[in-house]
């Protein structure tokens, strides 16, 4: 027993070679390290408040739209105003589903806006490289190791916020849909389990985004790691519209993250997209654990 309390002490000790820091783990009475709930509570308090602003922002623009959509003479400008504008344009929006009298395709534009996957993006990036890279640029991070945390304590802590983060605002999405068929009233019903489907879906999408920005964010310093995340997300996204609108690059679809998320023909059948949901757990799980190998091995500071 003193053996193998005395390797976990040992283990953990500064290498003086390659000046790779390390922490002192605490130990317990099974002789593992002790899970840093402080450090998980405390970065949770830090990071509620933008993902609150950002939670509100996204419940209020889907009322917005469930109002638009309830008055169908709102619904006829708005198409009009679409039907003069560039063809792309309206395929960013959601191509051919917005129709006059497709209630649940014109309620789908709020999945999809450009405004609302910029926030997504906002807290995608900001959160792993403010948490992992960032404390590190600010030289923190010595600090918290040094605090009977490891590194791989470290890492999990930043995972766990930001998969989650990512997740539960595409179901804080998914109840403005659910409150706005409370508020308004629709010519149509509208399939809140197709909307359910379409956001469990789109959770996987943003927590695999989530994954990406926590690999960038384990690899570089955090200007690099926003930069590589922001450049991930862009051209995934341009390659998904440029696919969908020109024909002759249409093979390119599949290389896109958002490729796997087909809202329109998830309206269509009652089934799980479970081949879909399979590759984004696959990016999810790949890009989460790959960056937690480099993080593990990455010498500190910079």
């Amino acid at each position: 027993m003193k053996a193998e309390v005395l390797r976990c002490r040992s283990e953990p000790a500064l290498s003086s070679s390659k000046g790779r820091l390390r922490s002192r783990a605490e130990t317990t009475s099974t002789g593992c390290s002790a899970f840093p709930w402080p450090l998980l509570r405390f970065w949770i308090s830090r990071t509620l408040p933008f993902w609150g602003f950002i939670a509100l922002i996204i419940f209020l623009f889907q009322l917005a739209i469930g109002g638009i959509v309830q008055d169908n003479e709102s619904v006829k400008v708005f198409l009009q105003f679409l039907d003069i504008l560039p063809s792309f344009i309206k395929t960013l929006l959601g191509g051919a589903v917005l129709q006059a009298g497709n209630i649940a395709g014109l309620i789908a534009i709020g999945y999809q806006h450009p405004l609302i996957l910029t926030l997504y993006m906002l807290f995608a990036v900001g959160v792993p490289t403010g948490l992992l890279a960032g404390e590190v640029q600010r030289g923190t991070m010595e600090l918290i190791l040094s605090r009977h945390v490891t590194k791989t304590h470290v890492y999990i802590c930043a995972g766990l916020i930001t998969v989650i983060g990512m997740y539960a605002l595409v179901l804080v999405m998914y109840l403005g849909t659910v409150a706005s068929t409370h508020l308004y009233r629709f010519s149509q019903p509208v399939p809140l389990y197709f909307f359910f489907k379409i956001a469990v879906v789109g959770g996987l999408l943003a927590s695999a985004v989530g994954g990406v920005a926590l690999l960038a964010a384990a690899c570089f310093q955090r200007g690099t790691a926003v930069t590589v995340t922001v450049a991930y997300l862009v051209v995934n996204y341009f390659t998904s519209i440029v696919a969908e609108w020109w024909p002759r690059m249409k093979f390119l679809e599949p290389t896109t993250i958002f490729h796997y998320v087909h809202g329109p023909e998830m309206f269509q059948a009652s089934a799980w997209p479970l081949g879909d949901m399979g590759v984004l757990m696959l990016l999810l799980a790949g890009s989460t654990v790959l960056g937690g190998v480099i993080w593990s091995r990455r010498d500190l500071p910079l």
